[in-house]
């Protein structure tokens, strides 16, 4: 990738558990209490080991500008940072399923996802523990869907709202934070496809002012999941209120992940 200065910025992250704290002192429970959900299922004894995969997993993504897939240790881009743990964990991996060849490394969570996939009954009692957490969430931050029509060109106030609360500057249907050391953290839409169906149109870049074409692109959810592991399930719900606490966590964990880079410059 030559010499971008956006990896020299990107290398001074402090890491899933600062930022994670922060979000959470926001108000946003739902990726720790995931997390739990994932230390209950793999044993208490595994706690020390998914919390350090997820540790890992979220250094080799942010250093790597999302262009990494950490459980098959593919690289699309010569990394900055490459994780000796979970290359060992990789190595020793024992439990290959030719039906998830690229699953988790982590046996537990490759447990999981298959108990999920042939339990039907498993499966609708986590579905309703997901949908429990969101429940709660939107109901402890006041979240208000007055306007919401489901229709994705109807989102903009609710974005505008939420980026002007936490001090992005608007520019057209484009939000921005530029910081200190550099850094943009520009929030924009994608609006084509079905007008009437919103699904995932925020998308969050990261670029240095001094170079914008290389750049940290997140669309959808699996950038934020790798980040911040349980984050993708602000994603997952249809009910209004769902959407838009969506809408709001996303905005904030991108604002929080700014915030730990340093502090804003003046608009």
């Amino acid at each position: 990738m030559g010499n971008h200065p956006i990896f020299d910025v990107l290398g001074r992250w402090p890491g899933r558990v600062p930022t994670q704290r922060a979000f959470e002192a926001r108000g946003f429970q739902i990726p720790g209490a995931w997390q739990n959900r994932m230390i209950e299922f793999c044993g208490a004894s595994q706690a020390d080991l998914l919390d350090r995969y997820w540790d890992e997993v979220a250094m080799e993504t942010m250093q790597s500008i999302g262009k990494v897939d950490s459980d098959i240790r593919r690289f699309f881009i010569e990394p900055r940072y490459r994780s000796a743990f979970l290359d060992d964990l990789f190595a020793r991996k024992d439990f290959v399923d030719p039906a998830v060849p690229n699953g988790p490394i982590v046996k537990g969570l490759l447990d999981y996802m298959k108990r999920l996939w042939s339990d039907l009954e498993f499966r609708d009692k986590e579905s309703a523990f997901r949908e429990d957490l969101r429940k709660r969430e939107y109901t402890r931050l006041g979240i208000q869907t007055t306007g919401w029509t489901g229709k994705k060109r109807d989102i903009i106030p609710f974005v505008d709202r939420f980026c002007a609360a936490l001090a992005f500057v608007r520019r057209r249907n484009r939000w921005y934070k530029k910081l200190v050391c550099g850094l943009i953290f520009e929030i924009g839409l994608d609006l084509g496809g079905d007008p009437q169906r919103v699904g995932d149109p925020l998308v969050f870049r990261i670029y240095h002012e001094s170079d914008p074409e290389c750049l940290f692109k997140m669309e959808g959810i699996d950038a934020f999941d790798r980040l911040i592991y349980g984050s993708r399930w602000y994603s997952a719900g249809s009910d209004p209120h769902d959407s838009v606490l969506g809408i709001r966590a996303y905005i904030e964990l991108f604002d929080v992940i700014a915030a730990s880079f340093g502090t804003a410059q003046q608009a």
